[in-house]
This record gives C-alpha cells, structure tokens and sequence, in this order.
C-alpha cells in the first residue's frame, strides 16, 4: 500500500497546467520577427513542430515528480507482532507396578491397564484430541515418571512430539528393586525444572511464562522417598508452581486369593489411594485434588485443567513504513529509480535540449 507522509504537498500539482498554458498561450511573443512565415513553415517538418512541446513535457513530469517527492511517498506494509504468555507444565506421573494393573474401562467398555488409560488422555492433553481438548500448543510441557526414583523423561519444551514420544516409552518398572512410589521425590523434582525456567525466557519479548503447573498423577499411596508429598508442596508454594493432584483408580480392585489348600477365587479389595495427602498438596499450592475411577473420567479431569490453565496470545498490528522518494524501491515485482532523481535528471535533459537542439534565438 502507497501513501504520502506529507500529501498537503501535492496541491503543488497544480503548477502543471500553469506551464502548459504559459507555453501555449496565443499571446506567447516569437522570438523572431519575419514580414512573412511562409518560408518558415515550408521548412518546417512535423517532427520540428513536435520537439517544441518536448521542454514543457519534460518540466511537466519533473515537476510533477518532485511534488511527489516532497509529499514523501511510503510503502505501508501492515505487520502483526505477536506475543504469547504460555504455561510450564510439568506432567508427573506414577509409573509403579500398580499401574499395570488392567481396571480402567473406556467408553467402549474396554479394559485398559491404568497406565496405557494415561498415556492416551495425556496425549490428548498435549497435542488436542480434536474436540474439548485443544492442545497445549503455546506452552511449555515437560515429564518427570516415578516409581521408586523419580526421573526426568523430558525437560520443559515446546517440541510436544518429543514429550510424546518420550510418554510412548514410558513402562512399569521390571524388577522390585525398582518399584514403589515416592510421590514427595518426584513432586519436589517437578518444582525444581519449573522453579528456574522463567529465566530461560526472561528476555524474550515474544513468548512469557504466564504461570507455572504441575499435574501429579498418582494411583496409590506414598512408600519409598525422602521427602513427604506435603513438604514438597511447601517447596511448590514458596516458588509459586501450582499443583493439580489426580488419584487415578478404581475404589476395588480384584486379587485372586488361595493356595494349596483352598479353591482360589476372586475377591475385591480397597485400592489405597491417600486422598487426603493429595487434598493437602493440592490446597498447600492453589491447585484442586481430582479423583479418576476410570477412563472417561480422567479424560474429563484433563479437560478441566485444560479449561483452567489457558494461555493468553496478544496480537499487536502496526504498519512499518519505508520512504521511497530517495531510494530505489520494487512495486509488484519491478525495481524502480527514485521519484527525485528521476526528477533531476529530467531537468537536466530539459536544459540540455533548450540550450542545444531546441534552442531558441532570441
């Protein structure tokens, strides 16, 4: 888009027509006084008569140029900046023996295992799953998994097919040495990958860290680690990281009983959740205490974080201008010269021709 930083300038146009009648005007007096013009005008050829209006033409179109000059001519191209203010979220999950266990029911009436029910809804979480949730494509996303130890399967990060990839990989552990589950060490791991990451972003304009979370999903009850799960929300509190806390599993699970003596059978027995622990966590921090007996379920507890947590994206539209009236510049694909040395360069043709093959005697 062209515009003009000074278009007042351009009422300067209107010498133009004054040129033109100066030149044509029939009270112009000859340079030359003859008792008749007959001769003249036998010698003259239409291309002669021609070349006198080129001097006029020239000033016209230099004129007109520097009016345009002076009015400062712009190409506007419009830019949008935008700024986003995302969300750390640090996913910790359980990944005890536990987690293998085959109790969760989907919306088909399938039995999943608990921990591929988690996988699946925490994908939906992070990349969308096309309907209420729709992906944390502005935020930064990390995992931490745990069982006996905690560990960091995959820093803070926009690259979300990396965090995919990385729950893809996540398995129960394979020997007992391994298991258990230390929610407090896991916890007070997650505070500390969120705690410093705004200093990663401090000076970049264009993405901050609106708030910092951390969803801790847990089927059980605390029985290895060093740090209690509440001292670890203490941790969480003082550096700001809010903590949603997720009991993900069914009130009874089934365990076959017997042995030599006795006809095995089947009997339901209370899953030890400490729901009160992860209440406490979750008031220490702001956060809320969610509870998942099945698959639909936890699906519709990440669909509320996903409505809680949610970031902001401000998008600022400006206009940079580039002056074109002493530069060479392109329009549509073309390079053009400067309008004021196009200008300069008439007028100097013009004097050239008025003082040599356009010359007029006095």
């Amino acid at each position: 888009m062209i515009t003009f930083g000074q278009p007042w300038f351009l009422v300067l146009l209107g010498v133009i027509p004054l040129i033109w009648w100066a030149h044509l005007s029939p009270r112009r007096r000859a340079a030359l006084r003859f008792s008749s013009v007959k001769r003249v005008k036998e010698g003259a050829s239409p291309i002669s008569q021609a070349a006198r209006h080129v001097p006029p033409v020239l000033r016209s179109l230099a004129v007109a140029l520097l009016v345009l000059a002076i009015a400062r001519p712009q190409k506007a191209d419009e830019e949008t900046r935008i700024s986003t203010e995302g969300i750390a979220i640090q996913l910790v999950l359980d990944r005890s023996g536990s987690m293998k266990n085959e109790d969760f029911i989907d919306a088909a009436g399938r039995r999943l295992t608990r921990l591929d029910a988690v996988k699946n809804v925490v994908r939906q979480f992070v990349e969308g799953d096309g309907d209420e949730m729709k992906g944390r494509d502005d935020d930064l996303v990390g995992l931490i998994v745990f069982a006996r130890y905690a560990d960091t399967e995959c820093p803070l990060t926009h690259d979300h097919r990396q965090v995919v990839r990385a729950l893809e990989g996540v398995e129960v552990p394979t020997t007992r040495d391994e298991d258990g589950t230390a929610i407090g060490d896991a916890l007070l791991l997650g505070v500390e990958r969120t705690r410093n990451i705004a200093r990663r972003f401090g000076e970049d304009d264009a993405f901050k860290i609106k708030s910092r979370v951390i969803i801790l999903l847990t089927d059980g009850e605390q029985n290895f680690g060093k740090y209690l799960p509440s001292e670890a929300a203490e941790a969480a509190a003082a550096v700001g990281v809010k903590v949603y806390t997720i009991g993900a599993a069914p009130d009874y699970q089934e365990q076959s009983v017997g042995g030599l003596l006795f006809q095995p059978r089947t009997v339901r027995v209370p899953v030890q959740v400490n729901e009160e622990e992860l209440r406490k966590v979750a008031s220490i921090t702001g956060g809320k205490y969610f509870r998942a007996r099945d698959a639909d379920s936890l699906k519709a507890i990440y669909e509320e974080i996903d409505r809680l947590e949610r970031t902001t994206i401000d998008r600022e539209s400006f206009f940079r201008y580039e002056e074109l009236a002493y530069k060479w510049f392109h329009i549509g694909g073309v390079k053009l010269p400067p309008p004021l040395l196009v200008a300069l360069l008439l007028l100097g043709l013009e004097l050239l021709l008025v003082n040599t093959r356009l010359r007029r005697i006095p």
